[in-house]
């Protein structure tokens, strides 16, 4: 049994010797693309040690109703002959030296929009849907060639805050959601071709004003009560709602109405301060508090507060 391994072994290795990379099954090939001049390349697996003498190319249609078929020695084959924005089926197997087929890499993709391809867009709406969302609308000036590796790309900053949203989308359409009240907002469109290499089209923008609403009702951070006092501290919306604020209401029904008027702040929204003076001791008050900006009255948060009794001797 020894002496029969021994001899299997060795033959093993005598054929491994004298054939060379005859058992050498090459990798698939790496970064399979087809860029803007419909030229389909890729590069050899960076692990690969077969020898590696040609390629088999495949192109199928997507119903496999067409297909084509090459051999080609450079890791690339021009395409340009195939309609712009087709779909195929791109297929690439290395052979070895030993005309060992090695292991398929499959791409499924269009034919790209070719680098000279009119990508400008002919109009650019932004279209107020209600008062927190805006519709941005836009068409290319030229849909010869069709739009199959287009993105469109779309830039967004808040003008308040400086941050900046980007976007890709591949439709024709976008509603931005929860966009602050009050707040301007520069808005930059670009068709892209997402082909490799990437080409972006020139660029269309527009201010756009977010229109104003009412704040939230405002917020109760504190209370403290004496006998004829009531201080109380109330936050209101900040970041979320920059419409100019002008004053806090305080309704007490049948006992005072009085309004406290608000220095709006460009940066920040600091807590206002209620002092009620001379009320009666020992005796509960039901209030309501809005909020007025430049969107209106907002909805009132209600409260009761009891004031405390007399000490004695008071």
């Amino acid at each position: 049994m020894i002496l029969r391994f021994c001899l299997l072994l060795c033959f093993f290795f005598l054929v491994r010797g004298t054939n060379g990379d005859t058992y050498c099954i090459p990798r698939y090939v790496e970064n399979l693309r087809i860029n803007v001049s419909a030229v389909l390349s890729w590069e050899v697996h960076q692990d690969e040690t077969c020898g590696i003498k040609e390629f088999q190319v495949d192109v199928e249609a997507e119903h496999q109703e067409y297909e084509m078929h090459f051999l080609v020695r450079f890791q690339f084959v021009d395409l340009s002959f195939l309609p712009v924005c087709d779909e195929w089926h791109f297929v690439v197997t290395p052979i070895s030296e030993n005309n060992v087929l090695g292991y398929e890499r499959r791409l499924v993709g269009h034919v790209p929009l070719p680098s000279t391809a009119d990508i400008s867009l002919s109009y650019f709406d932004a279209i107020h849907v209600n008062t927190k969302d805006i519709l941005l609308q836009w068409d290319l000036q030229n849909r010869t060639q069709g739009d199959c590796t287009l993105r469109y790309r779309i830039v967004i900053e808040n003008k308040e805050t400086g941050d900046v949203q980007d976007v890709y989308v591949s439709g024709l359409s976008i509603i931005l959601h929860n966009l602050s009240p009050c707040v301007e907002y520069h808005i930059a469109i670009r068709a892209v071709n997402i082909a490799h290499p990437t080409i972006e089209g020139p660029m269309l923008f527009q201010n756009v004003l977010s229109p104003s609403i009412e704040q939230i009702p405002p917020t109760l951070l504190s209370v403290k009560t004496g006998p004829t006092s009531i201080d109380m501290t109330w936050g209101l919306e900040n970041w979320s709602n920059r419409c100019p604020v002008r004053a806090l209401h305080i309704d007490g029904g049948s006992k005072f109405n009085i309004s406290v008027p608000i220095q709006d702040s460009t940066d920040d929204r600091p807590p206002v301060e209620v002092n009620l003076k001379g009320l009666q001791p020992n005796s509960m008050y039901y209030l309501k508090v809005a909020v007025e900006n430049s969107g209106g009255m907002s909805q009132a948060s209600q409260i009761a507060v009891q004031t405390d009794e007399l000490g004695p001797g008071r």
